[in-house]
């Protein structure tokens, strides 16, 4: 049964100090992957100056290095973590960061910086747990981030939560905060962001304030309208699992029960949030002509007779086109990736090379353009169905939409240590 407190909590938080914040915040490393040119372009810009680019290991090289390359690139990510541990990091106690973010495309995004405890996560659909996995995880991707975090002394948060609170309980006292020029608001850091990202601006909130006292009480009393949570993890799914299966691991190895890796800091955003948007998560399919894709949308609507028919848009070349799919489930995208999926099994092609998930137009455009294969464009997805889907499906298939564009996705700035 769902604890009546949530899940969250205030933590310590490291704020870099004396860095340039420009250069020092990076993109979300799961973004870009297959585009190495935009790391490229992140490394020349970062110059020799201390960044989280020395901390991360982009998706992009998990699928391209060899195992050897791997391991000396996450052997280094940890070497600059504990060299930011001693003359960047600043240490917060017992803090939530409250965060605005604006962009080309949106003026505020507002959401707060907090602990959870990864004990009342789960991505196994319909476990019961106050955080739910949004999106199918797939397992295979799992060992390769977990081998990142195992390695490192200090997490760098891109978990985007989402809560449902259509009445904005939660961010009224924020804004009563603001109105009134409160100082348990206390700045910490306002910056622009590299490569369009636009700016961020962070005020922290000490855990023993009335102002999160409320927020605290608003989040506990939240309507979950019987779904049984109140959280859906919506980007970085991925790596929340990571961080589940690395703590489940020394948890079994005998690590005390307030070990810091049983926790990790994400950001909790209201889903109705007037700035955030979400965007779906197109197919790039490699390793087969555009007429063995409609061969075998063929065959799926065939076996799905009764079921309606939904158009979507294909890319090959520099040609748009369409196709009707058969939509027997809920979404659409379910159908796609089902067409996908078993395409791949009777070829026996590599899944990682054969679908990769692309955000953006134009971004699947240009790789099709370039690199050759289909791209399938996907539609968008109603966020106010999500919190229900979850509930009654268990998870959406896996990188079914993305909270943004690439550009608005979580940079890398604040960080907690995850080591005794």
């Amino acid at each position: 049964m769902m604890s009546s407190k949530a899940p969250i909590a205030p933590t310590d938080v490291l704020i870099p100090r004396g860095v340039d914040l420009s250069r020092w915040c990076v993109l979300a490393s799961d973004q870009y992957s297959s585009v190495r040119d935009y790391w490229q372009s992140v490394e020349e810009y970062v110059g020799g100056q201390p960044s989280t680019l020395q901390m991360i290991v982009p998706e992009v090289y998990l699928t391209v290095e060899s195992a050897d390359e791997l391991a000396t690139r996450v052997s280094r990510t940890r070497v600059a973590m504990d060299q930011a541990l001693e003359s960047v990091f600043q240490r917060y106690d017992n803090s939530v960061i409250y965060v605005e973010r604006a962009t080309e495309r949106v003026k505020r995004r507002r959401s707060l910086l907090v602990g959870i405890d990864l004990e009342d996560y789960s991505f196994t659909p319909h476990e019961p747990a106050d955080i739910r996995a949004s999106e199918e995880t797939v397992l295979e991707r799992i060992p390769a981030r977990e081998a990142v975090r195992a390695q490192a002394s200090v997490e760098l948060p891109h978990v985007q939560v989402l809560f449902d609170d259509p009445l904005n309980r939660v961010f009224s006292f924020i804004d009563v905060a603001q109105e009134t020029h409160d100082e348990q608001l206390q700045p910490v850091y306002d910056t622009p962001l590299m490569m369009g990202g636009g700016v961020v601006r962070g005020w922290r909130i000490s855990g023993d304030s009335v102002l999160w006292r409320n927020l605290n009480n608003a989040l506990n009393d939240l309507d979950t309208h019987g779904r049984g949570f109140r959280f859906v993890v919506g980007d970085g799914n991925h790596s929340l699992a990571a961080a589940r299966s690395h703590w489940l691991k020394l948890k079994k190895a005998g690590a005390r029960e307030d070990h810091p890796a049983r926790f990790a800091l994400v950001e909790l955003i209201e889903v109705h949030d007037s700035g955030l948007t979400m965007e779906p998560i197109h197919r790039w399919v490699r390793g087969v002509s555009e007429e063995d894709l409609r061969d075998a949308f063929d065959r799926w609507n065939a076996s799905h007779p009764q079921a309606k028919l939904q158009s979507v848009s294909l890319v090959c070349g520099d040609t748009v086109s369409e196709i009707s799919v058969a939509q027997p489930q809920a979404l659409v995208i379910e159908s796609v990736q089902n067409v996908i999926d078993e395409l791949i099994a009777v070829r026996n092609l590599d899944p990682s090379y054969a679908c990769e998930y692309i955000h953006g137009d134009e971004e699947l455009k240009r790789l099709v353009a370039e690199q050759g294969g289909v791209g399938i464009f996907l539609p968008s997805i109603d966020r106010s169905a999500l919190f229900d889907y979850v509930a009654n499906r268990g998870v959406m298939p896996r990188k079914s939409f993305s909270l943004g564009e690439a550009e608005e996705k979580r940079y890398y700035l604040e960080g907690r240590r995850i080591i005794e």
